[in-house]
């Protein structure tokens, strides 16, 4: 399933960072030119694929040499499977170009039926007509005896990259050039602390709603709320992937308390975190509420009651979605409303920073060199910091009651307690920035 899913998101990163993207200068130099784009691009393709291969055996390989040191598996086995994960991550370079060169219709179907081949694999596991689940025989192979033809298949299937200077050809100039200028702001923008700005550049414009009236009229609050549904509309699928995430971190959370109490921390942080981000794309009227507060507000109200006003989709999509995914018991959906609130609450400090202080970026001389950029890390991910700590740390705490105690009973009273500190205190910082914002 991971194999396929990493097929999957090769096919639909190629539209947003395909393994084909030049400098703009070498962008137009050579796209622009009359010698063919097989020989032209070929080099960058290379390039991000050599990088590609050696992150997917790197990771690979750690975890079977783990394996082999537990003595768990055995050595002839352990190299076939990295062989065979080295032949796959050369038809993972061939499909992330499908996805920069075909059209996007194309790439979302293959990547729709790559998806649900991953998830068909039989009960024992195996699916010996696929690239993926020649990896599950191999990976069984490890503990079992050796199974050596899935290496040699997933060997032959890199020979789709003779398919390769086909697809170079059919790259688009307008698409590589906007790739690569994208690229380049988004680099600018990293080196310089911006890590907001970056990941805002990534977000391509709206395709749809644009038609739809916004109306502003009514009360404040509703007329908001109406407009940031309709403008979250406007990314379907950016919606749809952090409702899922949000629903997927509701059950994390709610599954801590049945999990051993070293596996408890993974799953609590895995799911604060991933209600962090997944709460972040119904952020947006938050985000432009305060990029927009000024003394001389466009609505002729404040930027606090603005800024209020945008949170309330954030915590009713937080809140709905990821209650679906802590059924089960009241008590954890109990806790997983006041996680929501507390969520959006650091959501809310973090639009409300600002631009990073310039005396953050001065250099820091130490014996073991410059550590200022440990002041541009601490200032860009503060609000996540918050999170994994004190959401993180409580939801271990309320699961250790252990199942049918967890949320508002026993040790959660205590944890609902903290929670509601610690909310206080950042909505005293949040309230303070914002404050700033007016000034």
């Amino acid at each position: 399933m991971i194999a396929a899913l990493l097929a999957a998101g090769a096919l639909l990163l190629g539209r947003t960072r395909g393994p084909v993207v030049p400098s703009p200068f070498l962008t137009e130099f050579l796209v622009g030119s009359d010698l063919p784009r097989s020989a032209t691009v070929l080099r960058p393709f290379l390039a991000s694929g050599a990088v590609l291969a050696c992150s997917v055996v790197a990771a690979v390989g750690l975890v079977v040499a783990a394996r082999v040191v537990g003595g768990a598996a055995a050595s002839v086995s352990a190299v076939l499977v990295v062989l065979g994960c080295l032949g796959f991550s050369g038809l993972l370079a061939g499909l992330w170009l499908v996805g920069q060169s075909l059209p996007r219709r194309f790439t979302v179907g293959l990547a729709f039926v790559v998806t649900v081949t991953g998830a068909t694999v039989t009960v024992d596991g195996t699916l010996p007509f696929t690239p993926w689940g020649w990896i599950a025989l191999l990976w069984q192979g490890l503990g079992e005896p050796t199974v050596w033809w899935p290496a040699l298949a997933l060997a032959l299937s890199s020979l789709a990259l003779l398919g390769v200077p086909a697809l170079l050809g059919n790259l688009r100039a307008d698409e590589m050039m906007a790739q690569s200028r994208r690229w380049q702001s988004i680099s600018a923008l990293v080196q310089t602390g911006d890590v907001a700005g970056a990941s805002g550049a990534l977000r391509d414009p709206p395709t749809r709603g644009r038609r739809r009236r916004m109306p502003l009229t009514g009360p404040l609050l509703v007329a908001i709320v109406q407009r940031d549904l309709i403008a979250a509309g406007r990314f379907p699928v950016r919606i749809a992937l952090g409702s899922m995430a949000l629903v997927g971190a509701g059950w994390l959370t709610a599954v801590t308390s049945t999990m051993p109490e070293g596996i408890a921390w993974i799953t609590a942080l895995a799911g604060v975190s991933l209600a962090y981000l997944g709460v972040g794309v119904w952020c947006d009227g938050l985000r432009n509420a305060a990029d927009n507060a000024t003394p001389g507000s466009l609505y002729g109200r404040s930027a606090l009651s603005m800024i209020g006003s945008h949170a309330v989709v954030p915590v009713l999509a937080a809140i709905t979605f990821g209650s679906l995914g802590a059924m089960g018991d009241n008590n954890n959906v109990a806790w997983w409303m006041l996680l929501a609130a507390f969520i959006v609450l650091v959501r809310v400090l973090d639009c409300a920073k600002g631009p990073m202080p310039i005396g953050l970026l001065l250099p820091i001389p130490t014996p073991v060199g410059d550590v200022s950029i440990l002041n541009a890390i601490a200032w860009q991910a503060d609000a996540l910091l918050i999170v994994l700590i004190v959401a993180g740390g409580l939801t271990v705490q309320v699961g250790a009651a252990g199942p049918g105690a967890a949320g508002l009973e026993a040790t959660g009273l205590g944890a609902a307690l903290w929670l509601a500190v610690a909310g206080a205190l950042v909505a005293a910082l949040a309230l303070r920035r914002i404050r700033a914002l007016g000034r």
